[in-house]
């Protein structure tokens, strides 16, 4: 039994450190076309952790970077990097971006407290060459951080209240960590089985 308590008090200690790494992210007001500052992205962990990769991904609004002027779209702007902390960012090439509807952007260096910025090209599929996707037209795109302890988090983007911005997510959301009340839920579950084979002996 003590073995059982013991295991459910690893489980729950290893929920509450799962907890403590996240992140947020805004996308300017107006177009992202030609602009070096519409992604925004901050490191919010309250325990260190540093964010290795994000993945931003456009496909549930069916949208596309423009990275290339070579289709889909033939008037694009590349990605860029804006003023950020010195992260240690490792951009995709732009050949190997364009069309594509999945940006992954890896870091070395993307402390808690830090802040990353770049640009590029946005369009949706069935407009390309639109100008470029404005901030209010993301809603419903994701974003998934990883982090140094291995966790993952995503997002959705939303509408924001933030001046001078048209979306925001928060990346809260555990991609592959079991949640917290299905660990308590194997926990009591163990204790259960503790008890009865304490019975039956």
């Amino acid at each position: 039994m003590k073995k059982l308590i013991s295991l459910v008090s690893v489980l729950l200690f290893s929920a509450a450190a799962q907890a403590t790494p996240i992140s947020s992210g805004l996308i300017i007001e107006g177009t992202t076309f030609s602009s070096n500052n519409a992604f925004q992205f901050f490191n919010d962990s309250t325990e260190g952790e540093k964010i290795t990769s994000i993945t931003w991904d456009l496909s549930p609004i069916g949208a596309f970077f423009d990275s290339t002027d070579t289709s889909p779209g033939l008037s694009s702007s590349p990605i860029t990097l804006g003023a950020s902390s010195s992260v240690g960012h490792i951009f995709p090439t732009n050949n190997a971006l364009n069309g594509s509807s999945i940006l992954t952007i890896s870091f070395t260096d993307f402390d808690a407290g830090e802040f990353f910025t770049f640009g590029v090209d946005t369009d949706f599929l069935n407009a390309p060459d639109a100008v470029g996707l404005n901030g209010d037209q993301f809603f419903g795109a994701t974003a998934l951080a990883i982090f140094s302890d291995g966790s993952q988090r995503f997002g959705t983007y939303a509408p924001t209240n933030v001046v001078g911005f048209g979306s925001e997510v928060s990346i809260v959301e555990p991609a592959t960590v079991p949640e917290p009340a299905s660990i308590l839920m194997l926990g009591l579950a163990l204790c259960g089985l503790g008890v009865s084979r304490k019975r039956k002996a």
